[in-house]
């Protein structure tokens, strides 16, 4: 994508786009927004019953056709559209306006529903084109709602959130943070934090006025304010977790059933299962949804002394999928003592999020797995042949994202930006908490409560630069 720079937003313009892919389809949107956004319609749409579209109110559906010379409105006869000769009807719409400020821009817009096809849709756009709009720049709706105070940041970072969903708990998690729940969560905390600002800032610059500054409750406030946003902070791995996917990989000796239970959670035989040690001779990735989070679940070569190419290549991908993974399934085959290779791959997972699994428990067991080499990790007997103890498996993948200690109501989806800012946050409270209880000067507290109320000012983006908005909004598609 080319780089964009926030002149090319100009707010005065009247931008068009369109809303939907231009594909082979039933349906198709185009959008227009701006001040010229009705007179434009104007010339291009002749309404069935004759009207000055204009004026119309909003919230209004108008039903016609999109036309690309002078307007006269079509008449119909015997079922079929007729027109003069000077003229071309291009398709049969529906029109909505939505007059400003109550639109998604605040701005007034337009939406055409027509037949879906790329040449209808194109050929719309090249009208209103011509009629005096210019096309949107990614993003460049959800910036002006941005900007015109219609939705802030986390609201913006919601929408792409929304649009890029893999499960249906991330769009409900989406569709909370876009209905401004955790915006006003952090309003909460910025006001508590204001509160202490200020009496600062009055204690500072009026000294004279003997101003009695109450040490505990400053600090229980300061406590408060910290715990809340350490949640938000520790929230942010789950909440990544559940827009990009669980990077989880199974891995473990030859033929300890790591491809079996591969195509269980799968539901499906989406690889080769044989008896003969070293099948799988490739990183195989698919995405599976566990209880609403996708899990990008990887079947890896089994460990192997690479006696080819094509071994030490696999062997390779291995380490680099495992290096990368969120979590672990290290499997065993608990018909087998362990080998050098699981005792290998033990001494590699100690200080990774691993689920130890010991297979193919439906037969006799001959495994010497002892509570030392389980440590902390999880651990569970199945069969994934017999799919035997999978739920209870794939609830304890769930957990695995949702540790102890995190309240899904705590997730907030925030971008690269913000969780900087988010840093700086617990960061700054952390000082002033620690500048109070070691009886450091006002002026000390005060600097610290400035820049955390900054740093919140620029999570929701009261507070934000250029750069940070052309990042931002370059990552939206065109007609949002």
């Amino acid at each position: 994508m080319s780089e964009l720079n926030l002149k090319d937003y100009r707010v005065a313009d009247t931008i068009t786009a369109i809303a939907t892919a231009p594909s082979k389809a039933a349906l198709g949107v185009v959008k227009i927004s701006g001040k010229n956004s009705l007179s434009i319609l104007d010339k291009i749409f002749a309404p069935k019953k004759k009207k000055d579209i204009r004026k119309e109110k909003t919230f209004t559906l108008h039903y016609g056709w999109i036309i690309n010379s002078p307007k006269s409105l079509p008449r119909r006869q015997a079922g079929k559209v007729k027109s003069q000769k000077s003229e071309r009807i291009v398709d049969e719409v529906l029109v909505s306006i939505m007059r400003g400020p109550h639109s998604y821009t605040t701005e007034d817009v337009v939406e055409i529903s027509s037949h879906g096809g790329v040449l209808v849709l194109s050929q719309i756009i090249e009208l209103i084109l011509k009629k005096g709009a210019r096309l949107a720049k990614p993003g460049e709706f959800s910036y002006r709602a941005l900007i015109n105070g219609r939705i802030d940041l986390l609201q913006a970072e919601a929408i792409l959130k929304l649009v890029e969903a893999k499960t249906p708990k991330a769009v409900f998690l989406s569709s909370r943070q876009l209905k401004g729940e955790n915006s006003d969560r952090l309003k909460e905390i910025k006001k508590n934090l204001k509160d202490i600002f200020v009496q600062t800032e009055t204690a500072i610059n009026f000294p004279e006025e003997d101003i009695n500054f109450d040490k505990v409750n400053f600090e229980k406030s300061l406590e408060k304010a910290l715990k809340k946003v350490k949640r938000l902070q520790k929230s942010q791995g789950p909440a990544e977790i559940i827009t990009q996917g669980l990077r989880c990989v199974i891995c473990g000796r030859s033929n300890a059933g790591k491809s079996t239970l591969f195509n269980r959670l799968l539901r499906q035989e989406r690889v080769i299962v044989s008896k003969v040690p070293g099948t799988t001779r490739d990183v195989i990735e698919e995405t599976i949804n566990i209880e609403g989070i996708p899990v990008r679940i990887y079947d890896t070569a089994g460990i192997l002394e690479p006696e080819d190419f094509i071994a030490r290549k696999a062997l390779e991908k291995t380490n680099q999928v495992f290096n990368q993974a969120d979590l672990v399934i290290l499997l065993f085959d608990g018909s087998k003592k362990l080998s050098k290779d699981d005792k290998f791959l033990l001494d590699k997972t100690k200080d990774k999020n691993t689920i130890l699994v010991v297979n193919k428990s439906d037969i006799l067991q001959k495994i010497n797995l002892n509570q030392k080499a389980i440590g902390q990790h999880k651990f569970i007997k199945m069969s994934a042949l017999k799919d035997n103890d999978l739920k209870r498996f794939e609830k304890m993948v769930y957990k695995a994202v949702y540790k102890k200690g995190i309240d899904k109501k705590d997730l907030i989806f925030l971008n690269q930006y913000q969780k900087k800012e988010l840093n700086n946050l617990v960061e700054n409270l952390s000082k002033a908490k620690e500048y109070l209880k070691k009886d450091y000067t006002l002026d000390f507290i005060n600097f610290s409560l400035k820049d955390s109320l900054e740093s919140i000012g620029k999570i929701s983006g009261e507070v934000i630069g250029e750069e940070i908005l052309e990042n931002i909004f370059s990552n939206f598609c065109i007609g949002k």
